[in-house]
């Protein structure tokens, strides 16, 4: 795992295009490890993934975690961001609502998911890491 100190042996910044994008999450990011998860878990899903790099992935999230719990913060949970998974699909099969009948449309309980709601849901799934 790679700090600015000490470069990761899958350094971004030395693999980088001249002009090409990048994206740095640091650690002090409530949703950084989260993030870095998910990243490794889609990853790990392709045949022809390098599982070292995938593994050092997934001890950025571990490591990622401690910090934030050494500066008192909490980070946003894994198990959240499987249930924004899931809610985004929710909420992508229910814009698909224009191709229903009338009949469907005006059923309440194939409503579109509001944005609102969704926040509800994840604002009630906060909870704070536990010391082992």
């Amino acid at each position: 795992m790679g700090t600015k100190n000490n470069p990761g042996k899958f350094d971004c910044y030395e693999k980088a295009e001249l002009d090409e994008p990048m994206f740095i999450l640091l650690a002090r990011d409530k949703y950084a490890p989260t993030l870095v998860w998910l990243w490794a878990a889609l990853r790990s899903l392709e045949d022809q993934e390098n599982k070292e790099k995938v593994d050092e992935a997934r001890e950025c999230v571990a490591s990622m975690m401690m910090y934030q719990h050494s500066i008192g913060k909490c980070p946003i949970g894994i198990g959240q961001a499987a249930l924004v998974g899931v809610m985004e699909l929710v909420r992508a099969a229910n814009f698909n609502v224009e191709k229903l009948t009338e009949e469907v449309k005006n059923d309440a309980d194939n409503r579109m998911t509001s944005v609102a709601e969704m926040r509800v849901f994840m604002s009630a799934l906060k909870a704070p890491m536990q010391d082992n």
